[in-house]
């Protein structure tokens, strides 16, 4: 369901840099570039982690993705990186 670069762990860190009982959110929004079902994409923030949410721990940093936002990521394996000018990017592998 999600795979995340060490590269994009590190963009994370630096960039959003989640305090203690936060974690970055990947969550749906409508629109954007990298859309695995027609018309919404994934997009970060970082938050505090509901009880229902996916977690994945990646080098000390929790990702997550709530139960409500679960539909979209379905059936897909979402790659997260870091492209050539240095920003988070989204695949569908």
């Amino acid at each position: 369901m999600l795979k995340v670069t060490d590269n994009a762990v590190n963009w994370m860190k630096e960039e959003l840099d989640p305090e203690n009982g936060q974690g970055v959110n990947i969550y749906v929004r409508y629109g954007g570039e990298t859309q695995l079902k027609q018309g919404f994409s994934p997009a970060l923030t970082v938050d505090t982690i509901p009880d229902d949410s996916k977690v994945f721990e990646y080098d000390g940093i929790d990702i997550f993705i709530k139960e409500s936002d679960l539909w979209y990521f379905e059936d897909s394996e979402l790659t997260v990186d870091v492209n050539d000018q240095e920003e988070i990017a989204f695949a569908d592998n």
